[in-house]
């Protein structure tokens, strides 16, 4: 059909058929010119006078950033605007990893394709904090179909976990500011569970017939499942595979019988098979966020309420 063949022509691939052995030769000369050819027998140590925290997502650096404040320089390896999935590291990157006092992931495969160039790069003793590791309440049994998704933050509850890990990481590696990143991820948890509220509020204000979602990435399985709302249809069922004609022709047919009125795309991918459809159908397209912050939403807290704006414009 033409939509396919229109979207099979611009769909771009993921970093695991880009990355090759000159990517990776040239970190490790990197490494050495920066007299770091071998790490056996160093320990960790702070690199300045304020802790140096990396994470792999910027919506994970703002939350570290949120609880470090003064005392915590933050950064994130994957950009502003960009995805784990597409993102290829940089010789400069394996600089940041490896200046780094502690190193942030969400776990649960998310940082799968960046693990080796992190685990490469940084020094020896750098604490990996795994912000997901405690948070499903038993593994593998949470009662939905959402065991293997690594979104957790999009459910509120999760990111107030990701909160208090922070908090005990930070402590840990800068005991002298325990103090103060208990204090800062208090008043960051406070927000948190009135943001958690205000969306319980505005979700339940759209028609329960009308709650049903068209995302272009698997991203919002623990959001609808907490607020309440369905997720009818999906552009992209795994990362990295493009969908089939059948999958596309299916798709326009769930739109169409389940009465959807906007579907949603997200700034990071190439969404033009999802255009077609909507076009093709006369719905609209609106734009959430998962876990690339930029100009638009700068942070964890304003990207929810920029998400919830946009549900609400397009499902009431």
């Amino acid at each position: 059909m033409d939509i396919y063949r229109n979207f099979k022509k611009t769909f771009c691939e993921t970093w695991y058929h880009k990355l090759c052995l000159a990517t990776v030769i040239s970190v490790i000369l990197v490494l050495a010119s920066a007299g770091c050819v071998s790490l056996e027998g160093r320990t960790a140590q702070p690199t300045g006078n304020k802790v140096k925290a990396l994470a792999t997502l910027s919506v994970l650096a703002d939350m570290v950033r949120e609880v470090g404040k003064e005392r915590v320089e933050v950064g994130s390896l994957v950009p502003v605007g960009r995805d784990t999935h597409t993102f290829q590291p940089t010789p400069r990157d394996s600089l940041k990893i490896r200046e780094a006092d502690v190193i942030f992931f969400n776990g649960m495969g998310l940082e799968v394709p960046l693990e080796g160039v992190i685990k490469g790069a940084m020094r020896k003793g750098v604490p990996i904090v795994v912000l997901s590791d405690g948070a499903l309440p038993q593994e593998g049994n949470t009662g939905t179909d959402t065991e293997d998704n690594p979104h957790l933050w999009l459910d509120v509850r999760y990111a107030i976990h990701y909160v208090e890990r922070i908090r005990d990481a930070l402590a840990t590696v800068d005991p002298k500011g325990a103090a103060e990143y208990e204090a800062n991820a208090r008043t960051y948890i406070g927000e948190l569970r009135e943001l958690d509220r205000y969306i319980e509020r505005a979700i339940s204000s759209i028609p329960p017939s009308r709650r049903k979602l068209v995302t272009f990435h698997d991203a919002f399985p623990y959001f609808a499942e907490r607020y309440g709302l369905e997720i009818v249809g999906l552009v992209l069922k795994s990362p990295g595979r493009e969908p089939s004609a059948r999958e596309v022709a299916e798709l326009a047919e769930t739109i169409k019988s389940e009465g959807v009125s906007t579907v949603y795309t997200e700034p990071q991918f190439n969404a033009q098979i999802l255009e077609l459809i909507a076009r093709d159908a006369g719905i609209r397209v609106s734009t959430l966020y998962s876990d690339a912050l930029d100009e638009n939403v700068p942070t964890y807290l304003v990207m929810m309420k920029y998400n919830v704006e946009k549900i609400l414009e397009g499902l009431k």
